[in-house]
């Protein structure tokens, strides 16, 4: 008698204390850090991103897109410069200081910024306006995904895409156990598309390679807050990041490439 691995339930389980410890607070003081990754690294993936959906023909000067947990705008950015609107959902206000600020120096005034978390948006507001809904490596937020999904899929008109890191992470891993503290860095977009699978949608899947460039100094704030969403970093351990960020670091910078799944799929209609 063959059994029914449990998805769901195991992805609940393996996002459910990242995504308490993970607040809007939290990202607020990782903003900084955060929105130079993005900037030195020239918006590298959703540039990519953009590209690919482009090639499929799922992105537009007509179209009006939502991008769910936006952060600084790297999807944002990139998408807001081919296509009509980009509604912008992010729940840390400093991210959405960052976005906006972003949004001017590109000269884009097509993007309508939302300080809400996702959860938080009225489902009768969004039903069935966007052409796109996409969320880039914050689908860790939704300890019940398929609710979560369920919610993109009627917010769209047109299609649903999902960026996420595919593989392990190796030097997360080596981190966590330098730095003595336990992290799951498993394979998201395993668990992700079984889900789809089980829930009957048949998504496209394409590898890009992401690259984070960033400078030292926000490399070494990123460890160091990481760290601190389990506990207050000590001295030792603030010596072995900066260790670890100066020994992979070149001309002042810390650069980093790893395999982004860019998974999407035709909303169904009702669901």
């Amino acid at each position: 008698m063959s059994s029914v691995i449990e998805w769901e339930r195991i992805w609940q389980s393996r996002t459910g204390k990242t995504s308490q410890i993970s607040s809007p607070e939290y990202w607020c003081k990782r903003a900084e850090d955060y929105n130079d990754y993005i900037r030195t690294s020239n918006f590298d993936h959703g540039y990519k991103i953009k590209e690919l959906l482009m090639s499929e023909g799922l992105l537009a000067a007509e179209m009006d897109v939502l991008d769910i947990a936006a952060g600084p705008g790297s999807i944002t950015i990139p998408f807001a410069e081919v296509t009509r609107k980009v509604t912008a959902v992010e729940p840390a206000v400093e991210m959405c200081k960052h976005l906006e600020i972003n949004a001017e120096e590109h000269g884009l005034k097509n993007i309508e910024v939302v300080n809400k978390r996702w959860q938080d948006v009225d489902d009768s507001q969004v039903q069935g306006i966007y052409d796109l809904c996409i969320c880039s490596q914050a689908l860790w937020q939704f300890p019940d995904i398929v609710r979560q999904i369920e919610r993109i899929d009627r917010a769209s008109r047109g299609y649903c895409c999902i960026a996420i890191g595919a593989g392990k992470d190796s030097e997360s891993d080596q981190m966590s156990r330098m730095l003595g503290i336990d992290t799951w860095s498993s394979d998201l977009f395993l668990c992700f598309f079984n889900i789809l699978c089980q829930q009957n949608i048949l998504a496209n899947v394409r590898m890009i390679d992401a690259v984070m460039k960033r400078s030292v100094k926000s490399a070494i704030s990123m460890w160091e807050l990481n760290l601190s969403k389990y506990q207050e970093p000590t001295a030792e351990q603030r010596d072995l990041i900066r260790e670890h960020v100066m020994s992979n670091s070149k001309e002042g910078f810390y650069e980093k490439v790893s395999k982004l799944a860019v998974v999407w799929w035709p909303a169904r209609k009702g669901a």
